[in-house]
């Protein structure tokens, strides 16, 4: 759900190239359809990946949401770094989640050459600026520009909802 979240809002915020990762199939076409102009699957082997990173955006990234964090973050930090001697472009990633891993290895020349600047995703937050973030949302998601996938559930029925693993990327919506 928020690799699809964060692809549209990145279309929404001026985006000119989005390229997702994940390592389900289906997951990676779903998020192409959503606007993605780049989908690689980080089950690749390391050197596969490497190349996949570099191949998918030749140009560099500027913005990396990472929510994997754990080697495919590992790999992509390698592929940052430039082959020969170059300052690399400036590239902010910003650290969400851990879904792949708690630790990644930080190669020094990543930081040196790479351009690279890591923040954690509240860095900078304020209750103005997260109100303002919140308020763009649901704006972008009445307007229809911003759509996610839910499934209404009855209160009644939500001990059986809650149990449930079909919902695939579906958020549960529960009703009276």
């Amino acid at each position: 759900m928020a690799g699809r979240l964060t692809v549209q809002i990145a279309r929404l915020l001026g985006a000119g190239r989005v390229v997702a990762t994940g390592r389900d199939d289906a997951q990676l076409r779903e998020l192409e359809e959503l606007g993605a102009d780049g989908v690689i699957n980080t089950s690749l082997p390391d050197d596969d990946l490497l190349r996949a990173y570099r191949d998918t955006a030749p140009d560099g990234y500027d913005v990396i949401a990472d929510y994997l964090w754990g080697r495919p973050t590992d790999v992509l930090l390698r592929a940052l770094v430039p082959d020969s001697f170059a300052f690399g472009k400036r590239a902010r990633l910003i650290q969400i989640g851990e879904l792949a891993g708690a630790d990644v290895v930080l190669p020094a020349a990543s930081l040196r050459t790479s351009g690279l600047e890591i923040v954690g995703a509240a860095s900078g937050l304020t209750a103005e600026t997260i109100a303002e973030a919140f308020d763009q949302v649901v704006a972008w998601t009445r307007s229809g520009d911003l759509s996610f996938p839910v499934e209404t559930v009855r209160l009644r029925d939500i001990e059986e909802a809650w149990q449930r693993t079909d919902l695939r990327g579906r958020r549960l919506v529960v009703t009276p």
